[in-house]
C-alpha cells in the first residue's frame, strides 16, 4: 500500500470519527425534565419547584407564549435569595454539563445576580446582573459519591441577597461521561449519549473501521 493511500484512509477514519462525535453529542438527550418550561398547571411548571430563604420576599411566575415557548422568572422585590429547583437522578463519579439561558432587569450590581446553581453547594456559574438581554449559562459538574443532584436556576445566592428580576429558559443537563471501569473490560460502559444515538452514528465507526483495514491492505491475501 502506497504511502499517499495510507494517508488518505487515516484522513477518512480521522473524519468519520469525528462525525461519530459530533452526531453523538447532538443526539444526547437532556436529563432535565421539562426544561423548556412548555408544561405545567395552576401557574406552576411541570417537574420545577420554587422556594427562596424568605418565599414572601419573592414572586414567581411561569409563562408560555403562543409558539410555544415557554420561562419562569423570579422577582425579589425585597433582597432575597430564590430559586426554581429540580432533582436529577445521575451516575456517581459521572461528569455533566448543564446550562441555561437567562435574561434580567433591574438585577442589583454588588452581590450575586442571576445563575445556575448545583446543590447542595456543588457549584454555581457566573452571574448576570443589571439589565441584560438573552444570554447562555453553562457550568460542568462532578456528581462525586452522589445519586442526584438540585439543579437551580437563581436570583441571588448564600449571603449575596440581591433584587431585580430574572428570566430563565432552555435548562438542560447532558452527561460527558460515564463512571470510570471499577476493574477489567468487562465493568466498561459506554456514554449515556450513546443509548440516544441513531443507527446511522452507530455504523459510522463500523464502516470507518472497514475503510481503514481495506485500506492498509488488512484481510487480503498477498501475491506470492
Amino acid at each position: 500500500m502506497s504511502p499517499r493511500r495510507r494517508v488518505v484512509a487515516a484522513a477518512l477514519a480521522g473524519a468519520l470519527a469525528g462525525a461519530l462525535a459530533a452526531a453523538v453529542r447532538a443526539d444526547a438527550a437532556s436529563l432535565i425534565q421539562n426544561g423548556g418550561f412548555t408544561e405545567g398547571s395552576n401557574g406552576v411548571p411541570a417537574e420545577w419547584r420554587a422556594d427562596g430563604w424568605k418565599r414572601d420576599l419573592s414572586q414567581f411566575d411561569w409563562e408560555t407564549t403562543p409558539d410555544g415557548t415557554g420561562a419562569v422568572s423570579i422577582t425579589n422585590v425585597e433582597a432575597n435569595d430564590a430559586h426554581w429547583c429540580q432533582t436529577v437522578a445521575v451516575q456517581p463519579d459521572a461528569t455533566y454539563r448543564v446550562s441555561a439561558r437567562t435574561k434580567t432587569r433591574n438585577v442589583g450590581r454588588e452581590t450575586a445576580g442571576a445563575l445556575i446553581a448545583i446543590e447542595p453547594r456543588i457549584a454555581d456559574t457566573a452571574d448576570v446582573r443589571g439589565t441584560q438581554d438573552w444570554q447562555e449559562l453553562t457550568i460542568d459538574v462532578a456528581a462525586g459519591e452522589r445519586t442526584t443532584l438540585d439543579v437551580c436556576v437563581r436570583l441571588g445566592s448564600y449571603a449575596n441577597l440581591n433584587t431585580g428580576t430574572a428570566w430563565f429558559t432552555d435548562v438542560r443537563m447532558v452527561q460527558l461521561s460515564a463512571p470510570p471501569a471499577r476493574s477489567g473490560w468487562l465493568s466498561w460502559r459506554p456514554p449515556a449519549a450513546w443509548a440516544h444515538a441513531t443507527w446511522f452514528t452507530i455504523a459510522l465507526p463500523l464502516f470507518a473501521g472497514l475503510l481503514l483495514a481495506r485500506g492498509l491492505g488488512i484481510g487480503r491475501r498477498r501475491r506470492p
